[in-house]
């Protein structure tokens, strides 16, 4: 009963020629877990694009909530509303809901939970092994230096054999939520395997090593 009194509610208040998918500030909050507030600063720094009013009532689209959606994932990736502001303008004025999500999912599936105090955590432990800071920080830049490099070089070869050519056909909204889905797997694979060669790697030069000193 309470239900069809919301639903009822609502249909009062809302825009006769409001599309369903529409949703009112509030509602926009409630599916998103962004508050009320900072939707409308967002809105305020250009991040979103100003809603649709009908009457004294502002509705935001799947638009909305699709760059909300991203600017949240940016947010969990490290990005400030700045920085956020300079990604979004250099986004295509062209893309479509479907490439809006699909820039989340990406950002998404390659986001660590809690990556910086993991990263601290290893460096107390290398420096209770004995290994000077001067030795943590340059090999903390070698990595960084070859994982960057690595990094960039995989993601070019995932947008040229797999989203360019997912983009260029048409999906439901099944598919591109079955996709979302896969892309965290794909990153656990891709660090199994950087992880497998990277040993792999280790024990070669170890035994190159061993080899000439013989």
């Amino acid at each position: 009963m309470f239900q069809d009194f919301a639903v009822m509610s609502r249909a009062m208040t809302q825009a006769p020629d409001a599309p369903a998918s529409d949703l009112t500030v509030d509602e926009l909050a409630e599916a998103t877990g962004v508050s009320v507030r900072n939707i409308r600063y967002y809105a305020s720094l250009g991040l979103l694009p100003a809603p649709e009013r009908r009457g004294r009532i502002a509705y935001y689209g799947v638009r909305h909530r699709a760059l909300l959606d991203l600017t949240t994932a940016l947010q969990e990736h490290g990005f400030t509303l700045q920085a956020i502001e300079r990604y979004l303008a250099r986004m295509p004025e062209d893309m479509t809901i479907e490439d809006i999500a699909m820039q989340r999912a990406m950002i998404t599936s390659w986001t660590t939970p809690d990556a910086d105090e993991v990263q601290r955590r290893i460096v107390r432990e290398l420096r209770d092994l004995g290994l000077s800071r001067d030795a943590v920080t340059a090999a903390h830049e070698i990595i960084e230096g070859y994982l960057d490099a690595l990094a960039t070089d995989l993601r070019a070869l995932l947008e040229d054999r797999l989203l360019d050519p997912w983009r260029r056909t048409h999906h439901s909204a099944d598919e591109l939520a079955a996709l979302e889905k896969a892309l965290p797997r794909l990153r656990g694979l891709v660090v199994q395997s950087v992880m497998i060669s990277f040993q792999g790697a280790v024990n070669r030069v170890i035994g190159k090593s061993l080899r000439r000193s013989a």
